[in-house]
């Protein structure tokens, strides 16, 4: 029996399989991941003219604030914050902890709804009078058996609030041009967001 490196060939066989095998989980895992993310980034996306993804944004305090969206809307400016949790997810506008009661384990998030507010008002102070909104949107993943509070959301009721745009035509859009060329002009890419 041929040996390599003092083991029998066909372990050395036997570890490559393995390894091909966990190369290739991995890969696939990873295509759908991109896939999932993608296709909602598109469904987010379709109800904007344009969108800032993952930037800073100033505060006017000399700080930044991170924003996940900032779509360009028919009626405005709209913040979305977006969490991808599986689970049913039990929420209100007064909890402090939301708990998630997910297939494989129960987790709680810190209520994500202040931060929110806070992120509209950084936009509103650079938006003037243009109308901004914002919400907190959970992936289809992501139920709400017990009701959800008003600025929340699941991403297959989005177009429920916010109808799709036609990109084509952009009138609606160039009403808020200057200030969404400001708001681009003062975002800056976010080096720690994914």
């Amino acid at each position: 029996m041929s040996t390599f490196a003092g083991l029998p060939v066909w372990v050395w066989i036997l570890f490559g399989a393995a390894a091909v095998g966990a190369l290739s989980y991995f890969a696939v895992r990873q295509l759908r991941l991109h896939r999932a993310r993608r296709a909602i980034d598109n469904l987010i996306g379709s109800v904007a003219y344009d969108v800032l993804k993952n930037v800073l944004l100033p505060t006017g305090t000399g700080e930044q604030i991170h924003l996940n969206y900032l779509l360009l809307t028919q009626r405005g400016l709209l913040v979305v914050d977006l969490f991808d949790v599986p689970g049913m997810v039990f929420a209100g506008e007064k909890m402090e902890q939301w708990s998630v009661f997910g297939p494989d384990r129960h987790f709680t998030l810190t209520n994500p709804l202040p931060l929110l507010y806070d992120r509209i008002a950084a936009v509103r102070a650079m938006a003037g009078d243009v109308a901004v909104d914002g919400r907190i949107v959970f992936s289809m993943r992501g139920d709400f058996p017990k009701g959800r509070p008003d600025s929340v959301l699941r991403l297959d009721a989005l177009h429920d609030e916010f109808p799709v745009v036609d990109r084509s035509g952009g009138a609606t859009a160039a009403a808020f041009a200057p200030i969404w060329e400001r708001i681009k002009q003062a975002a800056q890419p976010n080096p720690l967001a994914g």
